[in-house]
């Protein structure tokens, strides 16, 4: 991992506690509230102009065509005129304002995404790319969605509220109507939400794994033709495909129905009112510019109280998206960038000098591999990078591969006897390294990713068991040439090998497996006494 990254917009940093749905919609949300705000208003205006655009209307009927009263006409006229201007453009700056948090907050997930599957040894130790795809073409959509939904929201709820205010003011009956359909809504809907939320997620993770089983079954195809299990992963992903299908068909099913009622309980909403109103009219109890207010009342309430159910689903749908982006990035402990107190271990600490080749030699290699992982996510790592086993090659040139300038190229491929990677590179018909690696070997891919943290240079060089798959005379190579490229740099390996030992300056035999588990990795250029569970071959 590199923690010496170049200088980024602080609009791409998140704050706060991201463990939690609710808490990561709080950290895309918090830095932008002044604008979020602003759009609010702006659309609050759009809609309280909106709904009182009926109320104008009933003033020019009945203060000015029914009494023939031409300068009370031209009043009210005049004054609707110069009242609807206003709502198209605070639409405007509201939707403005919010497509543009929208797109921020997506570029804010995508970064983070990015430096996962970018920087070595940092990507989530249990998201596959499955996951990966259908986080960032889908779940970081949804999430940036919620600008509009609240902002929507807040809209809606100010309209249809002004609404039934206005039509309670016309005659308390019109009001009751309102106000029951309200009830009813509510009381019909608040299930089927409940019942979303679940198939939805549920929709979710099958896609996860079905998109994630076929990358697998594609990059594995040579394999399984040659052994003959192509038919049997074949017979697999039309099995999870068909439960992705009659997941898809449940999901289908539980949002008609809210889309139905989006559609339904509006139109109850106009019927109600409208007969209601010409009732009252016939009868003597309102006016007739009174009954052509409660009309405009009516369809605003049938446009408003639709958007209600429609943003209840956005929410439901928002927070899947949280539940599915915190639960990947929960491997980033980056992305909390509060400080935090370290945590308690027990037992000293491991303690390595700086500018050395370490060699730790563990009774468990996971549990070794672990703790160069929390060293190097830690606030002591410094210009750090970790390579293991799970860092990732993206297709691309050689050069594009090794992330690095020509110069760098050479020298880092010749420090891990790279010739025969570049000419097996070269030789090929499209001389590119294709995703994965998967046209190399795997001794090649391994030293592959080994010359991509060579050439980065870094002070401190933390290394997974990194030459496992290679023979005794390429690994013996790598090793010396090694400690000799980065002499006065810190390098520390996690290996088994006789031969890494032999060229370390300070080799730690971790013998008790009890220890290893409550053991920190400690950068540290003064001497101390290590743990009594280890023996520490230190030089200096």
């Amino acid at each position: 991992m590199n923690n010496s990254q170049p200088k980024t917009d602080s609009s791409l940093v998140f704050n706060g506690d991201l463990s939690s749905p609710w808490r990561l919609i709080r950290a895309v949300v918090g830095p932008r509230w002044f604008l979020m705000t602003t759009a609010i208003v702006l659309l609050a205006i759009a809609a309280f102009v909106h709904m009182m655009i009926p109320w104008f209307l009933s003033k020019i009927i009945d203060d000015g065509l029914m009494k023939f009263d031409r300068d009370a006409l031209i009043y009210w006229g005049g004054a609707l005129a110069l009242v609807s201007a206003v709502n198209p453009i605070a639409y405007a700056l509201g939707y403005r304002v919010m497509a543009l948090l929208e797109a921020r907050a997506r570029r804010q997930v995508n970064h983070r995404i990015n430096n996962n599957v970018s920087f070595p040894g940092v990507a989530p130790r249990t998201s596959s790319m499955g996951e990966t795809v259908n986080v960032v073409t889908g779940d970081n959509e949804v999430l940036a969605s919620v600008f509009s939904t609240i902002g929507h929201g807040v809209m809606n709820l100010i309209a249809f509220t002004l609404g039934v205010i206005l039509v309670w003011q016309i005659h308390m009956w019109l009001g009751i109507a309102i106000a029951i359909g309200v009830i009813a809504t509510t009381v019909i809907a608040g299930p089927l939400l409940g019942k979303l939320e679940q198939r939805w997620t549920n929709y979710r993770g099958t896609l996860a794994t079905t998109t994630d089983f076929a990358a697998d079954t594609i990059r594995g195809l040579r394999v399984l033709r040659g052994i003959g299990g192509e038919n049997k992963f074949l017979a697999r992903y039309q099995k999870q495909s068909r439960d992705l299908l009659e997941d898809s068909y449940k999901l289908s099913n539980q949002s008609s129905w809210i889309h139905a009622l989006q559609q339904a309980i509006p139109l109850t909403y106009m019927v109600a009112i409208i007969w209601l109103g010409a009732r009252l009219t016939f009868n003597g109890d309102i006016s007739v510019g009174e009954l052509s207010a409660a009309f405009g009342y009516a369809t605003g309430l049938v446009m408003y109280s639709g958007s209600l159910l429609g943003t209840a689903h956005s929410v439901v749908s928002i927070r899947v998206a949280a539940v599915r982006i915190s639960r990947y990035l929960s491997g980033d402990r980056s992305l909390n960038t509060e400080s935090q107190a370290p945590e308690q271990t027990v037992g000293n600490p491991i303690v390595v000098d700086r500018g050395q080749l370490t060699v730790i030699v563990p009774a468990k290699m996971s549990a070794a591999k672990q703790l160069l992982m929390d060293f190097a996510e830690s606030d002591d790592a410094r210009d750090t990078i970790l390579v293991s086993d799970t860092d990732y090659i993206f297709s691309g040139t050689l050069l594009e591969a090794l992330n690095t300038t020509q110069g760098d190229y050479e020298a880092s491929l010749a420090a891990v006897n790279g010739q025969d990677i570049q000419s097996s590179i070269e030789s090929a018909s499209d001389q590119m390294v294709h995703d994965k690696g998967l046209n190399l070997s795997g001794g090649q891919r391994q030293r592959l990713i080994l010359a991509r943290a060579i050439a980065r240079q870094s002070e401190t060089l933390l290394l997974c068991d990194p030459t496992s798959a290679l023979d005794a005379v390429t690994e013996l190579s790598i090793a010396r040439q090694m400690k000799e490229s980065r002499s006065g740099k810190t390098t520390i390996v996690v290996s088994g090998s006789l031969i890494w030992q032999s060229y370390a300056d300070s080799v730690i035999h971790l013998r008790d497996a009890d220890c290893e588990k409550h053991v920190t990795l400690k950068h540290n250029s003064e001497s101390v006494q290590t743990h009594p569970a280890m023996e520490n071959l230190s030089l200096g």
